[in-house]
C-alpha cells in the first residue's frame, strides 16, 4: 500500500456517535482506513459487520475495547474463556474489513503482592493465547506504550520479552510518551514500531496532530528511517470533535497529506 493508503482515524475519536456512523464520517472525509475502537459487545455482530461494509471504508486495525480490559486481563476461568470467544467473534468481524492489527495496553500488575500464580500468571497466559489466537486469524498484537505500565523504549521492550510471544509487536503512541515525560522521535527509534496512534501534546494531551508541540517533521523520519510500513493512525481525544465533526475530520486528513504523504 501507498502512505496515502495507510491513512487512518480512530471512532475513538468520534464517541458518542454508533460505530457505523463514525466509519462512514471517516470515510466521507477522505480516509481509506479506520481503526474501530467497539463501543457496543453487538459491535461484532453480522448485523453490525454488515452496516460497516456499507459505509465503504476499511478496517487499518482494531483497538481492544477500552471498556472490556477487564475481560481480558482477568485471572478467572470463566471469564478467561469469554475473553477468547468474544477475541473470535471480534477478530471475524474484523476479517471481513481486511483489518490485520489488535491493539491492546499492557496489564497492570495485581496491587495484592504474593500470588503471582493464582492473580497475574493467568492473566499473562491469557494474553499469550489471545495472541495465538491472533496469529491464527492472520492479525498481529500490537503492544501500546503506557505511561504508567511501560513509559519507555526500553521498558515497553522488556514487557514484551516477559509475554515472549513472536505475535506480540511494539507500537507507540505519541502522546502516551509525553505522558511519561519521553521524547516520540526518540522512542520511535528505540523500537521497530507495527503501528501508529498519532495525536499531539500541548496545554493539553492528545490534541488533533499538528496542534500541539511535536515536531512532525522529525516523527515522521523516525518512521522513515526504519522503513515503517503501518497505519499513520489519528487517535485524539474525542472531546475535540463534539462540534464541526465534518470540517475538523477533512483537517486531519490534510494534516496527514501535508506531513505524511
Amino acid at each position: 500500500m501507498t502512505r496515502q493508503e495507510r491513512f487512518s482515524f480512530s471512532t475513538g475519536a468520534l464517541y458518542p456517535y454508533e460505530s457505523e456512523t463514525a466509519l462512514k464520517m471517516i470515510h466521507d472525509a477522505g480516509f481509506p482506513r479506520a481503526e474501530l475502537m467497539p463501543q457496543a459487545l453487538s459491535d461484532c455482530s453480522e448485523e453490525s459487520t454488515k452496516k460497516f461494509e456499507k459505509t465503504g471504508i476499511l478496517l487499518g486495525s482494531i483497538h481492544y475495547p477500552l471498556v472490556l480490559f477487564g475481560l481480558l486481563y482477568n485471572c478467572q476461568k470463566t471469564m478467561i474463556d469469554d475473553s477468547r470467544k468474544y477475541l473470535k467473534e471480534l477478530l471475524t468481524m474484523g476479517q471481513r474489513l481486511d483489518c490485520h492489527v489488535l491493539v491492546v495496553h499492557p496489564h497492570d500488575p495485581p496491587s495484592l503482592k504474593g500470588y503471582y500464580n493464582l492473580l497475574e500468571r493467568p492473566v499473562i497466559d491469557n494474553i499469550r493465547r489471545h495472541a495465538d489466537i491472533c496469529q491464527e486469524m492472520g492479525f498481529t498484537m500490537a503492544m501500546e506504550n503506557h505511561p504508567r505500565t511501560a513509559p519507555t523504549a526500553a521498558a515497553l521492550k522488556d514487557y514484551i520479552a516477559v509475554l515472549d510471544h513472536p505475535n506480540i509487536k511494539p507500537m507507540v503512541d505519541t502522546t502516551e510518551v509525553k505522558e511519561a515525560d519521553g521524547d516520540p522521535v526518540e522512542f520511535i527509534r528505540g523500537v521497530k514500531t507495527c503501528h501508529m496512534h498519532m495525536s499531539d501534546f500541548g496545554t493539553m494531551k492528545h490534541l488533533p496532530a499538528g496542534e500541539g508541540n511535536f515536531d512532525w517533521k522529525a516523527i515522521r523520519q523516525a518512521l522513515d528511517d526504519q522503513d515503517y510500513q503501518g497505519f499513520y493512525t489519528l487517535e485524539p481525544a474525542y472531546k475535540f470533535y463534539m462540534t464541526d465533526v465534518e470540517n475538523k475530520l477533512k483537517k486531519a486528513h490534510r494534516f496527514l497529506e501535508e506531513n505524511f504523504s
